[in-house]
């Protein structure tokens, strides 16, 4: 109940999904919690869920693509708490086209936030816990993707693949300074990012899925999170440079055959509500300075 008791966590993508599921899991393990979002409203109510369970929150506007605001970031977490122990970097994006179609500026996106937003994240979060000399833990948010892909999702795939190597890197680099560094897979989680793959509750989509998926239902984020807090708590001491995929076994699933009509309906409406979302937050992650 109180394993991180103490423990300040900086969050990137925080203020929806698998990044505020993360936030209330660890709040609810006792610690305080540095919200970091280009949406403010989303990380707002991140935050009233933190206070809720009687543990701190700060907001911060921060775009992980961006070097000054990710820092900025990290040094009012240090200056308001006083500690930064824990660091998740969690946001992220996906562009889906094929190589045909792709934009420059989709693919460039997807770098910028999937890997150099990453690699900003840990190098400012463990920056500040060499200065602090008190080691920390960092977990990076990978994918399914990065061992599995296919047509229109191989820029997605092929920015979480690169999060597993860096991981490992980091690992041997940080480990003498007692800072463990860590990625998880997340499978198909229900989450505004992927609610296209795991479609409405009850829907066409969300069968197909459950029945494909060994463990029967669809991922949440508190499974994500729960994954986090182990890794972040005292159990997880030994562990350093892995990925843990946690996918509810559907990587080794059958593959689904052409969708019915009735899913490809479901696809289009999710299509379009994924479209509407990304033309609203699209000039927030074009704001780099």
């Amino acid at each position: 109940m109180s394993a991180l008791l103490g423990k300040v966590a900086f969050i990137t993508g925080a203020g929806s999904g698998i990044g505020r599921g993360i936030a209330e899991r660890l709040a609810r393990d006792g610690a305080d919690v540095c919200i970091t979002d280009i949406d403010l409203d989303g990380a707002q109510d991140t935050a009233n869920l933190v206070t809720q369970l009687g543990r701190r929150a700060l907001v911060l506007k921060a775009n992980s693509a961006s070097e000054t605001q990710i820092a900025a970031a990290v040094a009012s977490c240090v200056e308001t708490f006083g500690s930064l122990d824990i660091a998740v970097a969690n946001a992220g994006i996906a562009r889906a086209a094929p190589v045909l179609e792709m934009s420059l500026k989709d693919w460039q996106d997807q770098l910028d936030v999937n890997l150099t937003g990453v690699f900003l994240t840990v190098q400012a979060t463990a920056r500040a816990m060499v200065q602090l000399r008190r080691g920390g833990r960092i977990v990076c948010l990978s994918s399914l993707a990065a061992e599995n892909t296919g047509p229109m999702m191989w820029a997605y795939s092929a920015t979480k693949a690169g999060v597993r190597m860096m991981v490992r890197g980091w690992a041997q680099e940080l480990g003498s300074q007692g800072i463990t560094v860590n990625a998880i897979g997340p499978g198909v989680i229900e989450t505004p990012l992927a609610q296209g793959l795991a479609g409405e509750a009850d829907g066409p989509i969300r069968a197909n899925l459950e029945a494909r998926t060994p463990a029967g239902r669809v991922g949440r984020p508190e499974d994500i999170a729960g994954l986090v807090s182990f890794m972040a708590g005292p159990d997880g001491e030994f562990m350093s440079g892995a990925y843990v995929l946690m996918d509810g076994g559907l990587r080794d699933a059958r593959v689904a055959g052409a969708p019915s009509p009735e899913v490809a309906a479901e696809m289009g409406r999710h299509m379009a509500a994924g479209e509407a979302r990304r033309r609203h937050l699209q000039p927030l992650l074009d704001e780099r300075d």
